[in-house]
């Protein structure tokens, strides 16, 4: 039973495990087309792979996995439950709902309905303990990569990825990151001698984000009160290039801020800003860049620019998932051309910032705004606002749904892991006006490009949820409509 508690905790993610070093070799090879405890969605620039990190979370492997789903099929598999009378076919009924919510059963990744084999298009290995991934698109050129902070090494692990943007199919998903099990030159942080500053990468790497610009990683530690720095650099090697402390322990989420138009038209001087919230500390970080290009060498580095405090709530601490909305500013930016004094107006325009905090569990809400000066250090966040949520409020995620006249409308998703809840919170009447029932540990999310559908990694149980975002169906809209990967219980619950 004691076993069982800690296991529970643990998968809330509210404790550290007590060794982030984990040896290679150790026990059996996962599966090469599995889920097991997820902890990282991505969706492929083109729409056509889904990208799942599996963190190998107990142990009972010698590492996690990464896997590239087809998500076409995927799509076409699941099942139109919103038609009148719509079977669920081969699938079956759901019958245990309780557990994995749903009308049918679940979608095998191995025999999905459609008969045409396995849904996993592609496998890795990396260390243990990941705990996020986020995909980046070259913005200049075809490629695209993903970007794994991995606990267990600890490293940042990157896998270079099939940009398919503008590709007809088939489409190649193979995930290149030095063999069947990443190799040490794609774990950034590993090595001291890749980088001038002769460092490695603290322990228990967390959260990630990457510049507009996508040559920028940042990553947030648990345990150290610092926050690390990666170049990503496309023609070569992503490279551990600063390691900057006095942060709260605790480090959690990190998002980039979105740059003024005004900056690129103008060519202005400015150095990428982040934001990054803690579970020890009841406030938000403004964390910028600086790219040292007059050095020679460069050696670019971070600063701590800011420190905005959370006085909303009673206490404020605990603050996990964060993102940035930048819609109203760039909708003011897109009626301004190449018109510079429009630009600097638009500049001004709020950015609005989400943030998921426990204590007490709510969604902050706030804003910052930029002078385009070269420091920029008014994008510290206000925060106005403060909605109830149930326990365990853990990532949020930007998107939109469907409205019933077929038009999209923006939502803020918060996932709360360990109610079960997925909240849609609406930021013009600035209310909550969705509730998504989960199975057990909702966690990771991201949103289909070409659908109304949200997916939805569950980690207690090792499976994706796909979630039903168009208004237009009254009987299913916002519910769970398929669960894809046969649900698998953590071992203590057996």
């Amino acid at each position: 039973m004691v076993r069982r508690r800690l296991a529970y905790s643990l998968l809330s993610l509210a404790v550290v495990t007590s060794c982030s070093c984990v040896s290679p070799g150790e026990g059996p090879f996962p599966a090469s087309d599995a889920m097991y405890f997820p902890v990282g969605l991505a969706v492929s620039p083109g729409g056509h792979t889904l990208y799942v990190a599996n963190s190998d979370f107990d142990l009972q492997y010698n590492s996690g996995t990464v896997i590239a789903l087809d998500l076409d099929r995927v799509r076409s598999n699941v099942p139109r439950v919103w038609e009148a009378n719509a079977p669920c076919g081969s699938l079956g009924q759901n019958t245990m709902k309780l557990l994995y919510p749903g009308p049918c059963g679940p979608i095998s990744l191995h025999h999905p309905p459609d008969g045409q084999g396995s849904l996993v298009a592609a496998s890795v290995r990396i260390g243990a303990f990941a705990t996020d991934m986020i995909a980046v698109k070259r913005p200049d050129a075809p490629a695209s990569r993903l970007f794994l902070p991995v606990r267990g090494d600890p490293s940042i692990t990157w896998i270079d990825v099939e940009d398919d943007t503008d590709l007809e199919p088939p489409f190649h998903r193979v995930l290149h990151c030095g063999g069947e099990r990443c190799d040490a030159r794609h774990r950034a942080g590993e090595n001291p001698n890749t980088n001038l500053r002769r460092t490695v990468l603290p322990p228990e790497p967390y959260g990630i984000a990457v510049s507009e610009s996508r040559d920028v990683v940042v990553v947030t530690h648990q345990t150290t009160g610092s926050v690390s720095l990666v170049s990503n650099a496309w023609d070569g090697i992503p490279t551990l290039e600063f390691v900057s402390g006095g942060f709260p322990i605790g480090g959690v989420g990190v998002a980039a801020l979105p740059v003024p138009r005004y900056v690129t038209v103008s060519q202005s001087d400015y150095q990428p800003g982040f934001l990054a919230t803690f579970r020890a500390s009841p406030e938000i970080d403004l964390i910028r860049y600086f790219d040292d290009r007059a050095a020679a060498p460069a050696r670019p580095f971070l600063v701590r620019a800011g420190v905005a405090p959370i006085r909303v709530n009673a206490s404020g601490y605990d603050s996990r998932g964060i993102a940035i909305d930048p819609t109203d500013r760039r909708a003011c930016e897109a009626e301004c051309q190449d018109d510079l004094a429009c630009l600097q107006a638009c500049a001004s325009v709020p950015v609005q910032v989400y943030v998921a905090n426990r204590t007490p569990p709510s969604l902050l809400v706030g804003e910052t705004r930029s002078n385009v000066s070269p420091t920029a250090s008014d994008d510290l966040v206000t925060v106005f606002d403060t909605i109830p949520l149930t326990y365990g409020a853990s990532r949020v995620l930007l998107g939109s749904v469907v409205n019933t006249a077929g038009q999209s409308e923006r939502r803020v998703f918060v996932s709360c892991f360990d109610a079960r809840f997925i909240f849609i919170y609406d930021p013009v009447t600035r209310r909550i006006d969705g509730q998504i029932r989960t199975g057990r540990g909702p966690h990771a999310m991201v949103l289909d490009p070409h659908e109304p559908l949200l997916y939805v990694a569950h980690f207690t149980d090792s499976y994706i949820g796909v979630v039903d975002l168009d208004q237009r169906h009254a009987t299913t809209y916002p519910s769970i409509i398929a669960t894809l990967g046969i649900p698998l219980p953590p071992r203590e619950s057996k």
